[in-house]
């Protein structure tokens, strides 16, 4: 089947996410569409709170209710404090009597009781986090709990190991590594996730005492909500930035890249002349550009759009390979196109990428 066909079956299957506020669409959904996830976690719930069955799956549709609101609000509209979340929940309450939150408090209280799926950055903004860091989540959860030394030195293993369970029919490549979007070291694992704590002295990875009180940890309805396999799903709320090379050119507003970074190396992305945040500062789609993306973790065809390009001062391939680029302009002042200019140059992007890195790691 062409890719064409693909797209077209898939959005036959796949309708626009709405932002409406939808409780009995959503309850039907999950205990017809996500049965066997849903009817586990709710049979896991009812022994950890020793609930009647009825019981365990009112309090878990109650739960996910509040999950798929908040997290579709996020796909839509972007990473958002708790206020702005609160007031675009309202806005979004669709001729409902109530929504499940009276609050930005009591917004920002679910999101931090729910940080497997709701990651916080350094400007208290919510995001949402991939499929494949909650199930990583749980996995590691589920290793501790067996008794698994889990530390630095065989952290990558374990990471390879995980990605080995992957099986995704579209995204095989990008669903590899989703998870390494979200955490890059134990440490700021333990600190992004409830239930773990890092000890710095023996360099490892534990349960904490709130661990066995966190049903996030244990439910896999939680790695599997409404929207987590929606293939048309643009996650305003999750950004990756880096480099790009370009694969082809489809049309004269669209080009195909590849992302250089490491953290998702050639995963393809797409860029739109006409969705760009800064389109007026940018005249040519360059072979090898900088910029930041929007996740599209289940597309077929692209994982990023790229939202943004970052301009430079001058061009490696024109001035260290053609050498036809004449003079380098830098902050008004001409220097020559030569290698001294580039070292510079890199070393002032160098403090740019670190604080970007930092930021990240912080989110």
């Amino acid at each position: 089947m062409s890719i064409k066909d693909t797209l077209t079956n898939l959005k036959a299957e796949w309708p626009k996410m709405q932002e409406d506020y939808e409780p009995e669409l959503w309850e039907n959904i999950y205990q017809e569409k996500h049965a066997k996830s849903f009817f586990e976690s709710v049979d896991l719930l009812r022994k950890i709170e020793n609930l009647s069955e009825q019981e365990a799956e009112r309090k878990l549709l109650d739960i996910l209710i509040k999950v798929t609101f908040i997290e579709t609000s996020l796909t839509i509209h972007g990473k958002q404090d708790a206020e702005t979340l609160f007031d675009n929940l309202k806005k979004a309450q669709n001729d409902k009597p109530n929504i499940p939150f009276s609050s930005a408090e009591d917004v920002k209280s679910f999101c931090d009781s729910m940080k497997i799926i709701f990651r916080k950055d350094m400007a208290h903004r919510y995001r949402n986090t991939g499929v494949q860091s909650r199930r990583f989540v749980q996995e590691m959860r589920k290793r501790l709990e067996l008794g698994d030394v889990i530390k630095e030195a065989n952290f990558d293993d374990i990471v390879q190991d995980f990605r080995s369970t992957i099986v995704n029919k579209y995204c095989q490549k990008f669903a590899e590594k989703e998870a390494g979007l979200d955490f890059s070291t134990l440490y700021h694992f333990s600190k992004a996730v409830n239930g773990f704590k890092f000890d710095m002295e023996q360099d490892r990875l534990f349960l904490d005492e709130e661990a066995s009180d966190c049903i996030s940890l244990l439910l896999p309805i939680f790695t599997d909500t409404i929207n987590s396999q929606h293939a048309f799903k643009l996650d305003a709320s999750r950004h990756v930035s880096g480099f790009f090379t370009l694969q082809e050119t489809c049309y004269p507003e669209r080009s195909q890249y590849f992302m250089l970074s490491d953290e998702l190396f050639q995963i393809e992305a797409a860029l739109y002349r006409k969705n760009l945040s800064n389109k007026e500062n940018n005249q040519a789609f360059g072979t090898v550009i900088s910029g930041s993306g929007r996740i599209l973790p289940n597309h077929p065809s692209q994982q990023i759009e790229i939202f943004e390009l970052e301009l430079y001062p001058f061009s490696f391939l024109n001035n260290l390979v053609t050498e036809n680029a004449g003079k380098t302009l830098v902050k008004g002042i001409k220097y020559p196109s030569n290698a001294n200019t580039v070292n510079g140059f890199l070393t002032s992007l160098e403090s740019t990428f670190s604080s970007r890195l930092l930021k990240r790691l912080s989110a």
